[in-house]
């Protein structure tokens, strides 16, 4: 029997032992590593949370601050450009066109010739009136000297009378002398101191004397006649005066309408413009505009210097549309900046038609870049907004219980707040708070769920400033860019 003892159980299974106990721990050293790298990802993907953090919980609200000013009322419309005056220009006599010194372009002067139409007739009639008035002037002269012999008759009739008057007084008295000595004679016949023949001479005398005043009498009825005539003559011939000079102004009312009818064939430009048709070559025949027929203008003029912007204000703006109201032109073949200006004319009537209202603007044009029939955008403003109040997105409104008040969120200190607010305005995008609202408030327009009264919840990082007084607010990242 051998001394040495065989090899004991245990050994036998050091060597597998071992190995386990290495597999095991690589297997947990692996699973510790995957671990680990997974614990790093979810920490990356993660926000880090504080303590007592409870932004993952928290509903996220987009906000904005009040804007200071109200709302102005616009009224944006297309503006056709029109001239501020136009003239189509036509013939009121008919003959040949001899004469047109402008074209298509020309640029022409208030009075200047453009264009000649001879009418020979008429200017034979004129010749014609001229003499006729002259005759007629001529014959006013007659009747002038006439009144001047009718005066100077007058005056010799006159005359006559006071001789005649002067006569009767003298052959008065002396009748009455002859009177009174036929008396004494006959007193002394009777006292038979003087013979009968005496007496008989001095009645025949007497009755002489009688006749003589008799005569003196009628030589003064017969002057005063002649007084009588001669200022019947002196109306007649004023009369004739009076005929003599309205035949002058019938000679010279018709001399004027034949000149008239001269001028018409002479087409003058009515202002400074340019030409923009043209009708007739010289050498047609032009008819007058009266004479029936289509009416063809010989030319066109339109006056340039100053251009009108017409707009048709819709119905809903018409009430607010007044003189002197702002307005900016923007005209879309000029690549010009707008244009401020005001508004100078209202039709202060609507066209049952469209139910707008015809409104003018005026605009300078010394250059000439703004021609008829370009067009463009019109923005007027027709009313200021409220400069007490402020603006806020019409999407913030929650409710409106009337025209005038509604509720608005508003986010303090987390919290959600509604608001009673007095609006005014609301163009659609934005509407005017008139009272309720602070200028650092910070008014929700859109959250991520369901917010009330009391909600807690956190500003977007894009507004976060928001509702913080502007001393108080941190550059924004970017901002000053």
């Amino acid at each position: 029997m051998s001394s040495s003892a065989p090899p004991s159980r245990p050994r036998r299974f050091v060597l597998p032992l071992a190995l386990g106990i290495v597999v095991l721990g690589a297997a947990g050293a692996g699973a510790w590593y995957w671990y680990k790298i997974r614990s790093e990802a979810v920490h990356i993907s993660k926000p880090h949370r504080q303590p007592g953090d409870k932004t993952a919980e928290a509903i996220i609200v987009d906000v904005v601050s009040p804007k200071a000013g109200g709302i102005d009322r616009i009224c944006m419309q297309p503006g056709t450009i029109e001239p501020y005056e136009a003239a189509d220009l036509y013939a009121k006599v008919s003959g040949f066109l001899t004469e047109q010194t402008v074209d298509i372009g020309s640029r022409v002067k208030a009075g200047q010739v453009l264009a000649r139409i001879a009418v020979p007739e008429n200017e034979k009639q004129v010749d014609r009136d001229a003499a006729k008035v002259k005759h007629a002037q001529a014959i006013v002269k007659q009747m002038e000297a006439r009144i001047v012999v009718a005066k100077s008759e007058l005056k010799t009739a006159e005359a006559s009378v006071v001789v005649a008057r002067t006569q009767v007084k003298s052959k008065a008295s002396y009748r009455r002398f002859r009177e009174k000595q036929l008396a004494r004679l006959k007193q002394l016949n009777i006292e038979r101191t003087i013979e009968a023949a005496v007496v008989d001479e001095s009645q025949d005398q007497y009755e002489s004397s009688i006749e003589a005043e008799n005569a003196a009498i009628e030589m003064v009825t017969s002057a005063e006649e002649r007084v009588n005539s001669a200022r019947a003559r002196i109306d007649q011939s004023q009369a004739d005066l009076d005929e003599a000079n309205a035949e002058v102004l019938v000679a010279q009312a018709e001399l004027q309408r034949t000149q008239v009818l001269v001028e018409y064939s002479i087409i003058k430009s009515p202002y400074d413009g340019v030409i923009t048709k043209r009708s007739f070559n010289r050498g047609d025949f032009i008819r007058s505009a009266d004479a029936g027929g289509d009416r063809v203008p010989l030319l066109a003029v339109e006056r340039t210097d100053k251009m009108r912007v017409v707009v048709q204000v819709p119905d809903k703006d018409v009430p607010y549309t007044q003189i002197g109201d702002g307005a900016t032109v923007e005209i879309d073949a000029l690549d010009d900046k707008p244009i401020k200006t005001v508004i100078a004319r209202v039709a202060e009537s609507e066209d049952t038609a469209t139910r707008t209202m015809r409104t003018e603007i005026d605009l300078p044009n010394t250059d000439g870049r703004l021609r008829r029939g370009m067009y463009g955008r019109v923005t007027l403003l027709l009313e200021k907004g409220q400069p007490n109040a402020m603006t806020i997105p019409s999407t913030a409104l929650t409710a409106k219980t009337d025209s005038t008040r509604a509720m608005v969120k508003v986010v303090r200190d987390k919290v959600v707040h509604k608001v009673p607010v007095i609006v005014g305005a609301d163009n659609g995008i934005r509407v005017e708070v008139l009272s309720g609202l602070q200028a650092n408030d910070a008014v929700v327009i859109r959250s991520n769920g369901v917010i009330d009264e009391g909600t807690h919840v956190e500003i977007s990082g894009n507004h976060a400033n928001a509702g913080v007084p502007a001393g108080a607010r941190s550059q924004e990242p970017g901002a000053g860019r």
